[in-house]
């Protein structure tokens, strides 16, 4: 059997139906939404209807050992192409089994497909590294900010066919947790209440996330824009009293963030002598038309040195969010105080 290769999970997904069946895959990772979606789509390309009971079989590291596991694969398929069998957290099996499946993979049977899962695989054992030598790597990786998010969502629009536009997915990414189970469950929150609709609209976010929520941050976002300290400030407590403090701090900083870089767009589009009509038709996508003209107002208030240093701002506050063990509220406060003072 020769060496297989790694993966992401989006990447996997994205490339599964294009490839030729293995012998075994082997799924890492700490993210338990993708390692299950990454399970599922294996079983169902490889199980045939009704041969479940029969072709696919599910054990755990914990308490079975490797020739429980080989008498499995040794098997062959009742109704199906292929027998499936799921090893689960085969991180925990003793050294002996482990070497059982090493040895097993250097010949593995035709008609049976592996399928391991662990949640981290030591390298510096010799049976582990074969193993992973012979099985096709896939690592499922927590989100690691809105962008992950973002990506995830767009995915999942095309494989149900619906739209929607910048605007409303920045925003629905932007309101919820960085956890793909969240955002799934918000997901299909939101489907149904849009009633299965194929084209779902920034209002149909907004309702579903949270009308308060979304309304109060891009309250902020205008009122920073024409620099009013003492109306930011007030927002940013209302925030504070009726919302989680570690969430919502993160909240606000990647969407004060987000509202900066549309600014420091408008700004580089004029240096271009790009006009304001064009920016507002052509540029500014991921912003609400309704609402685009407003950002060339803001853009007014802010100088290039002002937008750099507000950045410097907003990042030193996110490394102060996540490292310094501060109230967020004055986090928050001094960053806005910040923001609206003019440099000196």
């Amino acid at each position: 059997m020769k060496d297989q290769k790694s993966y992401r999970h989006y990447e996997f997904l994205q490339e599964f139906k294009k490839q030729k069946p293995v012998p075994a895959y082997l799924i890492t990772g700490p993210e338990t939404y993708y390692i299950d979606k990454v399970i599922k789509i294996i079983i169902d390309r490889f199980v045939t209807s009704g041969s479940e009971d029969f072709d696919l079989i599910t054990l755990y590291g914990d308490d079975c050992s490797g020739v429980n596991v080989l008498e499995q694969l040794e098997m062959m398929p009742f109704m199906a192409k292929y027998r499936q069998v799921i090893l689960k957290n085969f991180d925990r099996m003793k050294l002996d089994a482990k070497n059982l499946i090493a040895e097993y993979l250097e010949n593995p049977v035709p008609t049976s497909i592996l399928i391991l899962t662990a949640e981290k695989i030591d390298g510096r054992i010799t049976a582990n590294k074969n193993i992973s030598r012979k099985t096709l790597n896939i690592t499922c990786l927590q989100p690691y900010n809105q962008e992950d998010i973002i990506r995830w969502l767009r995915a999942e629009l095309r494989q149900r066919d619906i739209f929607m536009n910048n605007e409303a997915i920045n925003l629905f990414a932007n309101s919820i947790e960085t956890d793909y189970m969240i955002a799934s469950n918000e997901l299909e929150k939101l489907i149904i209440l849009t009633k299965n609709a194929r084209d779902i609209t920034l209002d149909d976010v907004i309702e579903s996330v949270g009308k308060s929520r979304a309304n109060t941050i891009f309250e902020l976002q205008n009122n920073l824009g024409r620099k009013d300290l003492k109306k930011s400030l007030s927002i940013l407590e209302n925030m504070f009293a009726n919302e989680d403090p570690p969430k919502i701090a993160v909240f606000i900083v990647t969407m004060i963030t987000r509202f900066f870089f549309q600014l420091w767009k408008v700004m580089a589009l004029r240096k271009k002598n790009i006009s304001d009509s064009e920016i507002t038709s052509r540029h500014l996508n991921d912003i609400y038309y309704k609402y685009r003209s407003n950002y060339l107002g803001y853009a007014n208030n802010y100088t290039n040195e002002k937008l750099k240093h507000n950045f410097s701002l907003l990042l030193q506050a996110d490394i102060e969010l996540k490292s310094l063990n501060i109230k967020e509220e004055i986090i928050l406060e001094t960053l806005i105080f910040n923001i609206c003072r003019d440099i000196r």
